[in-house]
């Protein structure tokens, strides 16, 4: 069997095991039968189970029998595992974002927040057709919404009682967080990663807490996430073949993005400069069909992007008068920070503020305003915490929260030292690469503090607005395997942090499986 064979089965096989994860979480979620559960026969069947797939792995490995694709299954199994395992133990109004509530179908209601915007949907059959900032959550543009409601049409149709219909809104992002994964190790064998420089990138993205947390979140963060992924994915695509096809699936992955959530639109900057280096290299081929060429294709994938990502915008601009925006707290909430300095919220820390003592994040603005420090508390513990938490869980979540850190900051670096390795490795392919990941890396990071001043309150420093950056580090760390000699000192640096985010992740992961406070 050839090589591309190979990885047509691997890919339908994790396909088809990600279907059957989120079609098992429907059924156990849509039926009474789930509540009847015990939560430890849940979390015990997980950790047998993914026990069970470890050993095998151990055995392929024993027997000189293991290939890349068992290691790559068994981690994906793992993840989409654990997320499940979380989306089964957590209810529908567990640990959200402006969730909202459902009053359902008997009810003529509009009512707020994530959730609310669903139900309008599925209630009416249509999209709202109300300014979309007189109820809160509305501004979001449609996309996640609509398909959650067809998802509550389709559930209810074939007889599953409502309540339990919305419970599964869940299992949507439950499997955008499993194609996720896909996507990233197909973006890492893209850039041509292969063995052991698959595992510890696919590795954060399938088990970091933060995407555990946003499994289970009806919000519209986990799809945004994904077109994202998709947009990386298909700009990789072009890299290689400089096609009109591929520039369209670019235009309709940055298009559906910004349909998402807007800010889904920062990565148009570093694909504007692929775009810019691929005219660049046509004006000095002095290939006038080339050059025309370059133009029309560059015409067309403004014209298909702009025309389905701004369509919502269009849409309010002309039925409401209403620009792009957000609606926020006001000055007198606990969650505000406009009344700190720029380098207090967006500086480097002090050791009091990164408040080791107890790693959690406590939403108000005068307690924390630093977005690093809410950015890693969220990262790993969301916005939420066990008021009682004390001894062996407190040590471990304070041991997790420093790694975290470390893992953080240096796998950061490594992330910049592979790309610009690369980079001078020359090579139009590595040069437009290395430029495209790095403009993205840190045009995230810059969008990140932006928002964070423009809305100046606690939340707006929550990791999962930069959950991205995962799939970044997640080639940086395949890299350094891949680009960096053996040993060498670099190479053995590299080593430790990848280590170091190992451990981090098997950290979280024993905190998740083990808090009582996660269970539904």
């Amino acid at each position: 069997m050839n090589l591309h064979k190979i990885r047509i089965h691997i890919n339908q096989a994790l396909m088809l095991m990600i279907i059957f994860f989120c079609l098992f979480t429907t059924l156990l979620q849509g039926t009474f039968l789930s509540s009847a559960i015990p939560e430890n026969v849940i979390l015990i069947g997980c950790i047998l189970t993914a026990l069970g797939v470890w050993l095998s792995i151990l055995y392929f490995y024993r027997k000189e029998k293991l290939t890349e694709e068992k290691v790559v299954f068994a981690i994906i199994f793992s993840g989409m595992l654990f997320h499940c395992c979380y989306v089964l133990l957590s209810g529908l109004y567990e640990r959200q974002h402006d969730e909202g509530v459902y009053t359902g179908i008997a009810t003529n209601q509009i009512n707020p927040g994530h959730i609310g915007y669903i139900e309008y949907i599925y209630k009416f059959r249509k999209l709202p057709d109300i300014n979309p900032y007189e109820l809160f959550s509305y501004y979001h543009p449609p996309l996640h919404y609509a398909i959650s409601g067809l998802w509550l049409i389709l559930l209810t149709s074939l007889g599953m009682a409502e309540d339990l219909a919305f419970e599964n809104l869940q299992a949507l992002p439950l499997l955008y967080s499993g194609l996720l994964m896909l996507l990233t190790y197909w973006i890492l064998k893209k850039t041509g990663a292969k063995g052991k420089a698959v595992y510890a990138g696919l590795l954060l993205v399938s088990m970091h807490p933060a995407l555990t947390i946003m499994s289970g979140s009806i919000n519209n963060d986990m799809l945004s996430t994904l077109l994202l992924a998709c947009c990386i994915f298909s700009t990789l695509c072009f890299i290689r073949e400089r096609s009109l096809i591929n520039l369209l699936w670019m235009a309709l992955a940055i298009g559906f993005g910004m349909l998402c959530k807007i800010n889904t639109a920062v990565i148009a900057f570093p694909i504007a400069l692929v775009l810019l280096m691929d005219f660049i290299e046509k004006i000095r081929s002095k290939d006038k069909t080339a050059i025309f060429r370059c133009i029309r294709n560059d015409i067309l994938f403004g014209l298909t992007a702009g025309a389905v990502g701004l369509s919502w915008v269009i849409r309010n601009l002309v039925r409401f008068h209403v620009k792009p925006g957000i609606s926020s707290a006001t000055e007198a909430s606990v969650m505000y920070t406009g009344n700190y300095g720029i380098w207090a919220r967006v500086g480097i820390p002090s050791f009091a503020d990164w408040h080791f003592d107890f790693p959690f994040h406590p939403l108000s603005g005068d307690v924390i305003h630093n977005i690093w420090v809410i950015m890693f508390q969220t990262s790993l513990f969301a916005e939420v915490y066990p008021a009682e938490i004390n001894g062996i869980s407190l040590m471990l979540c304070r041991t997790a929260y420093v790694t975290a850190i470390f893992a953080a900051v240096c796998s950061a670096l490594l992330f910049c030292i592979t790309q610009f390795q690369k980079w001078k490795s020359g090579g139009q392919k590595n040069v437009c690469e290395a430029a495209f990941f790095l403009t993205g890396y840190w045009t995230f990071l810059a969008s990140f503090v932006v928002f964070a001043l423009k809305y100046p309150y606690t939340c707006s420093s929550d990791f999962r607005y930069i959950v991205i950056c995962l799939v970044y580090i997640a080639v940086g760390l395949a890299d350094s395997r891949r680009i960096v000699p053996e040993k060498t000192r670099m190479s053995a640096a590299f080593r430790v942090i990848r280590i170091l985010v190992c451990v981090t992740l098997i950290l979280t992961t024993i905190i998740y499986m083990t808090w009582q406070q996660w269970g539904a």
